[in-house]
């Protein structure tokens, strides 16, 4: 005698997210981030020193490549120095959120076919560790810029904004991977090189008006990119406008809204994919 299938369907649209979902995922966005700083640098020598040393060692790669060996040259008259590190804090904070939490469903399956829980909240808790590291990496850059040169953020509210978009941009891509991975396992393999193209394509250590120069009027296509945005984001707010005379104000916009469709289609993805995750992995 056959027994009784009972299946259970969400009732609510997956689109919709309720006040008591919301508050419950930061609840556990919470306790898996104090859990990922706790375990962070076990066992290292240099422990939390880590947390200065890592934007240090990044800065001088890229002063190294692109000033010394590549010799770029930019058309304001804002040293190198600071152009280039004015964007590497926001590319370092979300380089880490998606390597780390793109993968985090199928790295934390064992979790989740247990544990009925916000499956955003695992990418979420990335975030809020690395945005720890972003706050130090942005404080060693002021602190730099103003000691060698007396410069401080011009805009600092727009700053904020930056950040915040930023984390919600890294966030919103980590959860698109993460979405995929459940039937895409090779993604997570590749991870890594698509972001090192990334970075390569993002002008953090160059102008974005050598995309013109690339390719001419065939630039925007490069302008897809939604870290252009952030990049130029956060020089404007540390520099103003009148000190960055090459900004490309349409490929920028082009470049915002490509971020936010990220950041809405990314949570999207993985709500949808949430229905029937456990069947999945």
């Amino acid at each position: 005698m056959n027994k009784p299938i009972t299946e259970v369907q969400a009732k609510d649209p997956f689109w919709q997210v309720n006040q008591a979902s919301r508050k419950r995922s930061w609840q556990v966005t919470k306790a898996f981030a104090r859990r990922d700083l706790s375990l962070r640098y076990v066992q290292t020598r240099m422990g939390w020193l880590w947390v200065i040393a890592q934007p240090l060692l990044a800065a001088a790669l890229v002063l190294l490549v692109f000033s010394v060996i590549v010799k770029v040259e930019i058309a304001s008259d804002v040293p190198y120095a600071l152009y280039a590190f004015a964007a590497l804090p926001g590319w370092l904070m979300a380089q880490s959120i998606l390597l780390q939490g793109g993968p985090s469903l199928v790295h934390n399956q064992h979790i989740l076919r247990k544990i009925a829980f916000p499956k955003m909240a695992l990418i979420q808790a990335k975030g809020l560790v690395f945005m720890v590291d972003f706050l130090v990496a942005s404080i060693l850059f002021i602190a730099f810029a103003y000691g060698l040169y007396g410069s401080i953020p011009q805009a600092p509210i727009l700053w904020v904004f930056m950040m915040a978009y930023t984390w919600l941009l890294a966030t919103g891509m980590a959860a698109l991977v993460a979405a995929w991975s459940v039937k895409y396992r090779d993604l997570i393999a590749i991870l890594p090189f698509l972001a090192q193209g990334l970075f390569l394509l993002t002008p953090v250590a160059y102008p974005s008006t050598r995309y013109a120069d690339a390719l001419g009027t065939w630039d925007w296509v490069l302008y897809l990119n939604p870290f252009v945005s952030m990049a130029e984001g956060f020089r404007l707010a540390f520099f103003g406008i009148g000190d960055l005379a090459e900004l490309h104000v349409p490929g920028i916009t082009l470049s915002f809204a490509m971020g936010c469709l990220l950041i809405f289609f990314g949570r999207l993805a993985l709500r949808w994919v949430d229905r029937n995750l456990v069947d999945r992995l």
